[in-house]
């Protein structure tokens, strides 16, 4: 009878066994050291990623913000623009409303009839002996020759009168 024990010999593969342990540790240490290497290129690649993102975001804000201020500008510009075109035909008006005032009051200014020679005199010499002239309620003459007619209302020679220093009146509110 025999007494080995099994337990009392040695493994004859033992050491092979701590080889292939030992190789398993290294590749498994290879393994992670180089997951960690791509984590970490993996990483790297997304916070580029995400900085280039960031910047393109930042460059298109830029760019959306100077085509919006463009556009308010713009949209500024037209509004003060028609703001001031009504302040000037307002006042526009104002100065002819007052001209006509003043135009009106010579009715009643003992020049007028020396106006009214003027004017009587100015119709005869541009439609002719024989013309039929008319005082105008409102203020001037009428006068008539056949199929040409004049008339040289108060009002009316006012808006003449600013008709033609028109570009002289833009002055007044010019910058």
């Amino acid at each position: 009878m025999r007494t080995d024990h099994p337990e009392s010999q040695p493994d004859p593969l033992a050491p092979l066994v701590t080889a292939l342990i030992e190789r398993a540790k290294r590749d498994a240490a290879d393994m992670l050291a180089e997951a960690d290497s791509d984590a970490a290129d993996v990483l790297a690649g997304a916070r580029a990623e995400a900085d280039a993102l960031l910047a393109d975001a930042r460059a298109k804000g830029e760019s959306d913000a100077a085509d919006v201020l463009a556009t308010e500008r713009a949209r500024a510009e037209r509004e003060a623009r028609a703001i001031l075109l009504a302040a000037q035909e307002e006042a526009h008006e104002h100065v002819r409303r007052a001209a006509r005032d003043a135009v009106s009051d010579l009715r009643d200014d003992p020049v007028h009839p020396q106006l009214l020679a003027a004017l009587r005199q100015r119709a005869t010499e541009e439609l002719g002996p024989g013309t039929t002239i008319t005082e105008l309620p409102r203020g001037g003459l009428q006068a008539s020759l056949g199929d040409k007619h004049l008339e040289f209302a108060l009002d009316g020679l006012a808006d003449d009168l600013l008709d033609r220093i028109g570009g002289d009146l833009a002055e007044l509110w010019a910058p």
